[in-house]
């Protein structure tokens, strides 16, 4: 059985059309809600998940999700995603044949921004050149893994920037990581909003103090920050 897990904050009208994508596949969805303070939890309630509460953080979060997930519903498969994803046409699909054929190998969706224009078409192609160069996703594409490889892998870590990357870092050591032939579709209008060129350099910026072993705490404040526009890109 597959588990979906999403981590929640303030987001209900992102996540209704999530979990309107997901009402025909009838899988058990976990929403790891931080302290919504709109009617998030409302919105899942309505749409048949189940709510897991008492953790704030995007890494602290989806570890309570998935401990939830086992716990109650004793899934062979976990799909975690982020609220502001729309999963495109095919996904069950190209799930169900990964879940079937590669059960050694993690999974992740194409990337595809919910925008119009070249700008997020050009952004499109450099995530793509960057899953070809240094081979791995970030989580707004998604990750579909096996309860066994999760486990083996340690799972997420409890951080609140970047538990993404330090997973498929210890995914990519421990097992296989393979793209779906189905898009997963991410709202970008942090990008719109702060310039895409801005926000791009600011979060590579991060991501190499990260590597360098900086606080992700602060880090992450400054990832809350708008990013400074510098150009029009």
């Amino acid at each position: 059985m597959l588990a979906v897990i999403i981590p929640t904050y303030n987001v209900k009208d992102q996540l209704e059309i999530l979990l309107a994508g997901l009402k025909d596949a009838q899988l058990p969805v976990i929403v790891a809600d931080g302290g919504s303070r709109d009617q998030t939890l409302e919105c899942a309630l309505a749409a048949g998940a189940s709510l897991a509460m008492g953790a704030c953080g995007r890494g602290p979060q989806l570890i309570l999700g998935a401990n939830w997930a086992a716990q109650a519903r004793s899934p062979d498969w976990y799909l975690f995603l982020h609220a502001d994803s729309v999963l495109g046409e095919g996904w069950k699909l190209a799930v169900t044949l990964h879940m079937n054929n590669y059960p050694n190998s993690a999974g992740y969706f194409r990337f595809r921004a919910r925008a119009k224009g070249w700008k997020p078409r050009l952004m499109e192609f450099c995530v793509r050149y960057r899953e070809l160069t240094f081979g791995g996703p970030y989580g707004d594409q998604g990750l579909l893994i096996s309860r066994e490889l999760y486990e083996r892998v340690g799972g997420y870590d409890p951080l609140r920037l970047f538990e993404d990357v330090a997973i498929i870092d210890r995914i990519k050591a421990k097992g296989k990581l393979r793209r779906l032939p189905a898009n997963l579709y991410t709202d970008v209008s942090c990008y719109e909003r702060d310039g895409y060129w801005a926000r791009t350099q600011r979060n590579l910026s991060l991501l190499k103090a990260y590597r360098r072993g900086e606080d992700v705490d602060e880090l992450h404040r400054s990832y809350m920050q708008p990013a400074a526009k510098k150009t029009t890109l």
